[in-house]
């Protein structure tokens, strides 16, 4: 779910960041971490699945549309997915959406963006890299990605009712692309995103806030726009249906990692 992905598990984070042996000795792969996001345009729920192996493999059952998991410790090298839409019926259980290798780099963050549609031979996964290096210090790393079909502008303001600026953050960002991270000294930040080349918003999102840790409650940093070290993408989802455009904050990197 959405929450999930705001707040990094920290097993996810040390499985895939350390190296040698886990707490009980037993060796480990070469790991990537490897996050799943839902952008299929029909907004049906799918099940995503690694079918090479189980062990060190990401998995999403009944992943809701603009949903996304938490990254898995997922074993590095050429690994083999499929999806599946979600039912309990076993004549939509067996139709295979997307049969695909992707092949993941150790010690590397990615995402896995679901997009297209059911339609025979109309579903894709995306992968987009996740950046790991640190922002400056006192700031955090904001990227919008655009996950609809056409171009978009995004804004990266104070307040998701602020005027747009003069120039936009990522300019003419393509479908499925992402613009480069910028810096941004924490603080409250919201992203606003319109068509290429429009003064119209689609959608607007306030990024999310890091709550405080308990007096004298020895924690690592969570990860919030409030908190130096983090580094978020704003995923652009176009509108479907009835379904209205949005915008929705990821965390790419804690400030714990």
């Amino acid at each position: 779910m959405r929450s999930n992905s705001v707040v990094m598990l920290c097993f996810a984070v040390t499985a895939i960041t350390a190296c040698g042996k886990d707490v009980t000795g037993v060796s480990r792969p070469p790991l990537a971490g490897v996050r799943l996001i839902n952008g299929l345009t029909d907004g049906i729920a799918v099940d995503v699945r690694a079918v090479d192996q189980i062990e060190w493999s990401p998995v999403a059952n009944n992943l809701a549309y603009r949903n996304a998991t938490v990254y898995y410790p997922t074993e590095a090298g050429d690994r083999h997915f499929r999806v599946f839409p979600t039912s309990t019926a076993a004549s939509q259980t067996s139709v295979v959406l997307l049969d695909v290798t992707i092949t993941f780099q150790a010690d590397t963050r990615v995402t896995l963006l679901l997009t297209g549609s059911t339609a025979p031979g109309a579903t894709r996964i995306v992968v987009i890299a996740d950046d790991l290096t640190p922002p400056a210090a006192g700031s955090i790393g904001v990227r919008a990605v655009n996950a609809s079909s056409g171009a978009i502008d995004a804004y990266l303001v104070t307040a998701a009712t602020d005027p747009l600026p003069p120039a936009p953050t990522g300019a003419n960002i393509p479908a499925q692309g992402a613009s480069p991270y910028v810096s941004r000294a924490v603080g409250a930040a919201a992203m606003r995103v319109t068509p290429a080349g429009s003064a119209t918003v689609s959608a607007s999102a306030t990024g999310p806030t890091a709550p405080a840790a308990p007096a004298g409650s020895p924690s690592l940093p969570a990860a919030g726009v409030n908190t130096a070290g983090t580094n978020f993408s704003v995923y652009y989802f176009g509108a479907v249906g009835a379904t209205a455009a949005s915008a929705i904050w990821l965390v790419d990197r804690n400030p714990a990692d």
